[in-house]
């Protein structure tokens, strides 16, 4: 089942939901949230908390925070260790994977790849994309109408054969539904896969890098991946549990209004996607793991909501921190978008929406720099 959106929002996502709170990407880029206002502080006997309550947008009431202990929460950090045999594991997954091609003098059979020439012909006339030269099929994969593959299956290098075909009725081409057509056939090769050995010629057909040549280059490269995409992970998980735990520290009010109508408005969203993708809302729903349309409205509620909340939170925080923007907040939000400058992103979103999304990143960073390992 498909889980509801965490709190965790980093780079692209940051900007995504940045000044929308749970309202969808295609929202944000084409509306304008109301500017936050009205801010008061207030002290508990827990120390200093600060509320802050959002503008109106359309008289909706934007909610009101008041912040429990955001700094020195606890989290238990993700094991990031990388062993020699998960390095070996998935370099064997890799080698599995790209199996060597080798022709054989030998009749094809299914799964067989061939390497063949075809001409397509209706009344005897070569119609409008049946021809190629060299094109490599594997027998079975089904990319051509019934009766072509399997009447590959038995011909060998050399051979050249006509098949008599039937297009489908519902082909897709009026000239062709349904029509008796002919291929004339040249097999210019028959190869087979073959398991494919760990070694500096397959490091040098398989690699990315062409300055990776050889066996230990290529091991070291793999452990260098797995690393780093596993202290992605472990920091994505840090990230999300400060998060979630400041979130959870929180009092919020008179948001209920606001998560009604953002979610009626993403809703809408969806629905209209779901048309231009000609599928219905019941299978749209499906698609991202619910299993009915009633679910996925509870799950969307609840995107939303978390979404406000942390946009109440954040915000708060950045307010009882003194935390401003500076040219370095807006470049680090810029290369964690993969583009070269934030007026990329401003041009895409909206100056709104990047301000809060480069506030959103440095409140991030300043809660997690604060948080406590257990």
């Amino acid at each position: 089942m498909r889980k509801a959106k965490m709190f965790l929002l980093c780079g692209a996502a940051v900007l995504m939901m940045a000044g929308c709170s749970g309202k969808n990407a295609e929202t944000a880029a084409s509306e304008t949230v109301a500017e936050e206002t009205a801010a008061v502080e207030e002290t508990t006997a827990a120390g200093a908390a600060t509320e802050t309550e959002a503008g109106t947008e359309d008289d909706v009431p934007q909610g009101t925070v008041v912040l429990g202990e955001y700094k020195g929460v606890k989290y238990t950090p993700m094991d990031t260790t990388i062993t020699d045999e998960d390095v070996e594991e998935r370099i064997q997954y890799i080698v599995d994977a790209n199996p060597d091609m080798v022709e054989v003098d030998r009749p094809a059979a299914e799964g067989d790849t061939v390497n063949i020439d075809y001409v397509g012909k209706k009344d005897g006339e070569a119609f409008e994309g049946g021809t190629a030269e060299g094109d490599e099929l594997v027998l079975g994969s089904g990319r051509f109408i019934d009766g072509f593959e399997d009447g590959l299956i038995g011909a060998k290098k050399g051979d050249t054969l006509t098949l008599n075909l039937t297009f489908p009725e519902d082909y897709g081409n009026e000239e062709l539904n349904g029509q008796a057509v002919t291929f004339d056939v040249t097999v210019n090769s028959v190869m087979e896969e073959q398991p494919a050995e760990l070694n500096d010629e397959f490091v040098q057909k398989i690699s990315a890098d062409e300055e990776i040549t050889t066996v230990d280059q290529y091991r070291e490269s793999i452990r260098t991946s797995m690393q780093e995409s596993i202290d992605a992970q472990a920091l994505a998980q840090m990230q999300n549990d400060v998060l979630e735990a400041v979130i959870a520290n929180c009092q919020f009010s008179d948001i209920d209004a606001r998560a009604e109508k953002e979610f009626e408005e993403e809703w809408a969203i969806m629905n209209n996607m779901a048309a231009i993708y000609g599928i219905d809302i019941e299978m749209y729903a499906a698609m991202y793991g619910a299993s009915s349309v009633d679910e996925y409205k509870e799950l969307v509620k609840e995107d939303v909501t978390n979404g406000i909340k942390l946009e109440l939170m954040m915000n708060a925080v950045a307010e009882a921190e003194n935390i401003t923007l500076t040219d370095a907040d807006y470049a680090e939000l810029a290369e964690s978008n993969g583009v070269d400058s934030a007026d990329v992103l401003v041009e895409q979103f909206g100056q709104e929406a990047v301000d809060q999304a480069a506030l959103q990143t440095k409140v991030m960073n300043f809660l997690t720099d604060n948080a406590v390992e257990e």
